[in-house]
């Protein structure tokens, strides 16, 4: 009853049908991500040999090396982190460009930036994707002042883009 309230209003019926095409277009993707996860986690044999070993009452062992490839790449994106800059253009000066650089070297530099970096690339090299925001918060609340601060999304999966984009980052 309450799903039929929610269908007959009509942003809510063109968001839950943007997002159903969302979630068709990336469901293979998703899926194979999902089983990347399970096999770093342990879950290395296929269900029916694992159960054919447990009633033949033989060992399903697991030598789990994933873990150590995957921080070999992780380890190198530490010490090489992303960072944004910034260039003089016929509208800006370089002054203008180190200034900002300068405030994006602060805002990546903080220590939620670093662990939203570390946590979206050990979810990309595990699963093949991982994100990360911008969001910007009230500095105290007494002021209207913000700042922009990089925050990790702990759950790669609640991500979901606009299969009709045409623009490989999505900003269209």
């Amino acid at each position: 009853m309450a799903d039929e309230a929610l269908s007959d209003n009509p942003i809510i019926a063109t968001a839950l049908k943007r997002f159903k095409l969302a979630e068709d277009a990336e469901k293979d993707i998703r899926e194979k991500s999902l089983e990347d996860l399970r096999f770093r986690a342990g879950e290395q044999w296929p269900k029916d040999i694992q159960q054919t070993r447990i009633l033949d009452k033989r060992p399903c062992l697991n030598i789990n090396r994933l873990p150590q490839f995957i921080r070999q790449v992780t380890n190198d994106q530490r010490q090489n982190r992303p960072q944004v800059r910034f260039t003089a253009t016929d509208d800006s000066t370089v002054d203008s460009a180190e200034i900002m650089e300068g405030l994006a070297r602060h805002i990546q530099s903080s220590p939620d930036a670093k662990v939203a970096f570390d946590t979206a690339s050990d979810q990309q090299v595990t699963c093949g994707f991982g994100y990360f925001r911008l969001v910007t918060e009230y500095c105290d609340d007494d002021t209207f002042d913000q700042e922009i601060k990089i925050k990790r999304i702990k759950n790669q999966f609640t991500v979901y883009f606009d299969p009709s984009a045409i623009e490989p980052d999505y900003s269209d």
